[in-house]
């Protein structure tokens, strides 16, 4: 039933977010580049960074420079960006996504929802050299009634396509794969069922989204991580919160790696 709601609520979703000339996204195998949306070639020179800072918070930085903060989290104990950003995403309305204050320098801010959390924001733009989209999705399995809505942000950096579920509450519908197109990294949480999907839902996420990359975020004790990867046939423990990647460099099939950020988030519950 709940399914079934779903797929007709993001079917009928489609028109509204990408309009009816653009049908998909722009990571798929097979896409439309529209006019507004210039494809800048990756810098051979230089990779791609994906820095995790605890929580669900992650700075992006392109091989030009162009750096985007995801659902910063405000928290003093935690790593801060330092440098100046030029974009930041919030997929929600909770304090822990949205502490768009802690971003340095005078960035463009990505609502994924409406400030009351109401709605779904309307994001298909090309900011510098990135270009960002949104997929709706809900914090909870009961369509948002427990906890409100979430949005999907997918951000093609360097021609890498990532996707940053957010506090994403349920398994991924056939339509919001389809939205997401081609994804080479995914960045999913791990919370443990209350905030978000657990582990084991996690794993499933992966496997709807079949990316070459998935970065666990949002979980609050080690065996999070263990349940996570159990089973998994390729994990990378790293020894640093930073990931160094470039198009050619992804691996296949799916490859989980785990970054340390720093400081355990053992005992938080954030939202």
């Amino acid at each position: 039933m709940a399914s079934t709601f779903l797929r007709t609520a993001f079917a009928a979703l489609i028109l509204f977010l990408v309009g009816p000339s653009d049908g998909f996204g722009f990571c798929h195998e097979l896409e439309v580049v529209q006019e507004n949306f210039l494809r800048v070639a990756a810098s051979p020179s230089a990779p791609t960074l994906i820095e995790w800072m605890g929580h669900s918070t992650f700075q992006i930085t392109s091989s030009k420079g162009t750096r985007i903060l995801t659902d910063p989290h405000g928290a003093f104990d935690l790593p801060h960006p330092t440098l100046p950003q030029h974009i930041v995403t919030t997929s929600h309305q909770h304090g822990p996504h949205n502490s768009v204050g802690m971003a340095p320098g005078n960035p463009v801010i990505l609502h994924g929802l409406t400030a009351s959390g109401e709605n779904w924001q309307k994001i298909y733009t090309t900011i510098r050299d990135v270009s960002v989209y949104t997929v709706p999705a809900f914090h909870d399995k009961s369509r948002g009634m427990q906890r409100g809505k979430n949005a999907i942000f997918v951000l093609r950096v360097d021609d890498i396509c990532i996707a940053h579920l957010g506090d994403l509450g349920h398994l991924l519908t056939p339509e919001q794969v389809k939205m997401m197109g081609k994804i080479d990294i995914l960045l999913v949480p791990v919370a443990g069922g209350f905030y978000t999907v657990t582990a084991s839902e996690a794993r499933e996420v992966t496997k709807q989204a079949n990316p070459r990359i998935a970065i666990p975020m949002h979980y609050w004790w080690e065996a999070a991580v263990t349940d996570f990867t159990q089973g998994w046939p390729r994990v990378r423990m790293m020894n640093s919160p930073m990931l160094k990647i470039s198009k050619a460099e992804l691996p296949q099939p799916t490859e989980i790696v785990v970054l340390p950020f720093g400081q355990s988030e053992a005992s938080r519950r954030r939202e």
